[in-house]
């Protein structure tokens, strides 16, 4: 029962119910499951039952799984569950749909090809984001490698089996049963059984992003202890002999990062970060470069050699071309006039017609101010016999107009002003907000028109807060499709937030679940998320018999949701 390569198609725990094995490795069988209880796909690690006799490993296993478990980044893999009992113990992963770098370079180096700067500094910021995010915690990877590092459909990098090297041996990691393609990513201090900080995983990193770049390892061996030996002792090969086109900055990254002596290289993961964020935001100036000293160019303009041929050049300048010359410009003593009047039609006319016609409109402005101003004197008067309130009744107008309580309702935050009530509709207007006085109650009223008064007032501040809340953060589902692995591909975005584990975040969710139980401390099933876009996380097997469509909805830190605001949205 406890033999792993009988986990197929039975069920853990009572509860994962396993489908297929992924791989195998010397510490553990990974299998792809699902788990009812959240009705989601995952990825099972059930370590080789041999380990769990080992009381070292069973203390490090619950540790070390209790302290990965509580990483929350878009670019490690989410620890959903762990446990041990007896000689099984076993891990609950995300499942990631994709392939591996290893799996990506293998298939480049098959076909001859390489994999572009841009992508390397995608996926390098990515996995420096993660470790310097993991090291901030006191957790260290130990293990960074192509095979440790997911691609999904989308190719955003996800860093996995964070802590599993610690699980499977320790605080340090000698030449004892290490392997070969252990040892080719193993930084000089991890070989020589010294004691590790975040710098073993900036030299891992260094010698994977060498191997993206170059499309070989810094070093090769068929002996483990020779692999070791060489990150010892041997210098670097020359990156910019492998691949000339690196760019120069990208390569110093490289260099740095593989270091032989940890005080020389970069002395967090976040400086790592930070130097190859210089590097992508740089000018795209491939190397071999030459400044063309021609004034009649544009400054700055350079030709370059492209990677492809060197006989092709391709001119790119640093900023854009002036915009065009106007056919007219405005003259300098009308600037001023043309200035208040807007930048609208009205101002054009002006400007075109000289300071004759400024006069000419100014005056059919203030005639149109006063014929307003009269109407509405003259109306109020008519409807409310030239009473004081009359003021009262016209300034309720304005914001009933501006916010109509179906917008409230439906959570849908105003993105325009308020349009102006047109003069030969405001008697009608005015004539149905004065009965229910809202403001100011007239002191003269009868007791019948108080009792609306009292209880029209209490829903509008019921009715604002909502309204805040949506402006301030909210979620709206804008597509679902289904890809070719049966996944919903739900595009969605944000106001007012950015998701992000720890803190606020998105709940996804059937309709088939209330909003009240889409979060704590309601019952779900959802699933919380904090990016990257776009979710994918359900499955088409997912989805109960009942449900017509997906909902999401903001999540606080605590994963309490915020009632309306989100959307719900029809599933295909």
């Amino acid at each position: 029962m406890n033999d792993p390569s009988t986990w197929s198609g039975r069920t853990l725990d009572g509860r994962y119910q396993i489908e297929e094995r992924l791989g195998t490795g010397g510490m553990a069988t990974v299998y792809k499951a699902t788990d009812p209880n959240l009705k989601r796909v995952v990825a099972i690690k059930i370590i080789h039952p041999h380990l769990a006799m080992d009381p070292q490993f069973v203390r490090r296993f619950e540790e070390e799984a209790t302290a990965v478990a509580q990483l929350r980044h878009p670019n490690i893999v989410q620890v959903y569950d762990f446990k041990g009992e007896g000689t099984t113990y076993y891990i609950v992963f995300e499942f990631v749909p994709g392939e591996t770098l290893q799996d990506r370079l293998r298939r480049l180096n098959e076909a001859g090809r390489r994999f572009s700067p841009d992508e390397i500094l995608k996926i390098a910021l990515s996995i420096s984001d993660a470790l310097a995010y993991a090291h901030s915690r006191g957790l260290i990877h130990r293990d960074v490698k192509p095979a440790n590092i997911m691609l999904n459909v989308y190719g955003d990098a996800i860093l996995t089996d964070f802590g599993i090297a610690k699980i499977a041996g320790g605080t340090t990691f000698t030449a004892t049963g290490a392997t070969v393609g252990t040892a080719q990513y193993m930084s000089p201090e991890q070989i020589k059984g010294e004691t590790l900080d975040g710098r073993t995983d900036i030299y891992s990193l260094g010698v994977t992003l060498f191997e993206m770049v170059s499309g070989q390892r810094p070093f090769e061996s068929d002996s483990a202890m020779t692999l070791m030996m060489m990150h010892v002792n041997d210098p670097v090969p020359n990156l910019k002999q492998l691949r000339p086109e690196t760019p120069p900055g990208l390569t110093a990254v490289i260099e740095k990062a593989l270091a032989k002596d940890r005080d020389q290289r970069y002395y967090s993961a976040a400086e790592m970060h930070n130097a190859l964020k210089l590097v992508q935001e740089a000018p795209a100036a491939p190397i071999a470069a030459t400044v063309i000293e021609d004034p009649t160019l544009v400054e700055g303009a350079t030709v370059v050699d492209t990677p492809a041929t060197a006989e092709e050049a391709t001119v790119l300048e640093e900023a854009p071309p002036p915009p065009p010359k106007p056919l007219r410009e405005k003259p300098p003593t009308i600037q001023p006039i043309t200035t208040g009047l807007g930048s609208g039609p009205t101002a054009a006319a002006a400007t075109a017609g000289g300071k004759n016609r400024l006069p000419l409109f100014a005056g059919i402005g203030v005639l149109v101010l006063l014929l307003l101003i009269a109407a509405i004197v003259f109306g109020s008067r008519l409807l409310a016999g030239g009473g004081a309130e009359t003021p009262t009744a016209v300034a309720q107008a304005t914001p009933t107009n501006a916010l109509p309580p179906t917008e409230v309702a439906g959570g849908i935050i105003p993105t325009a002003t308020p349009t102006p009530i047109p003069t030969d509709t405001l008697p009608a207007a005015t004539d149905t907000a004065v009965p229910p006085t809202y403001t100011v109650p007239p002191p003269t009223s009868t007791p019948t028109t108080e009792p609306p008064t009292a209880t029209t007032e209490p829903p509008t501040p019921t009715t604002e807060p909502p309204t805040a809340t949506v402006a301030a953060l909210s979620v709206r589902i804008t597509g679902i499709t289904l890809d070719a692995n049966n996944h919903y591909v739900v595009s969605y975005e944000t106001t007012g937030y950015t998701e992000t584990l720890p803190g606020m975040h998105v709940h996804f969710f059937f309709n088939t679940v209330s909003q009240e139980n889409a979060g704590v401390p309601g019952s779900g099933p959802w699933i919380l998320y904090g990016g990257p876009r776009p979710f994918t996380q359900y499955t088409a097997a997912d989805r109960p018999a009942a449900a017509t469509q997906m909902c999401a909805l903001v999540a606080n830190p605590d994963h309490s949701i915020q009632l309306n605001s989100g959307n719900c949205y029809n599933l295909p």
